[in-house]
């Protein structure tokens, strides 16, 4: 036994299929990446930076000891505490990774500052 679907079903599904794509396509790739610093003694200071279309939209710093106790500040936009100014480059760098849309939330720099990207 076929299973034969009428033209006008198929047509419905192709459209539902196609505004389900375009919705998808409308929402703005967010990435993240990171630069780390070193802060005397034994200690890192590193930098989340979130983007969206090439800029800058909130950065993360976390600063941690040799035991893994971390300071967590969030600001909005480009940031660089004065200390990291002063070293310089950042001795590790990350590639920009793509944030998934249903993982946005648990990221709580982007959920203070730009709750249009979750």
């Amino acid at each position: 036994m076929t299973l034969r679907i009428p033209w006008i079903a198929r047509l419905l599904i192709t459209a539902l299929a196609l505004s389900g794509s375009a919705c998808a396509a409308e929402v703005p790739a967010v990435t993240i990446r990171t630069e780390a610093y070193p802060r005397p003694p034994y200690s890192e200071a590193t930098y989340y930076i979130y983007e969206r279309d090439g800029k800058i939209i909130c950065t993360k710093l976390a600063v941690c000891d040799k035991y893994d106790q971390c300071d967590i500040e969030y600001h909005a936009g480009t940031f660089v505490d004065s200390q990291d100014q002063k070293t310089g480059k950042p001795y590790h760098v990350t590639a920009a990774v793509l944030i998934p849309v249903g993982k946005r939330a648990k990221h709580q720099c982007l959920a203070k500052f730009v709750p249009d990207a979750l």
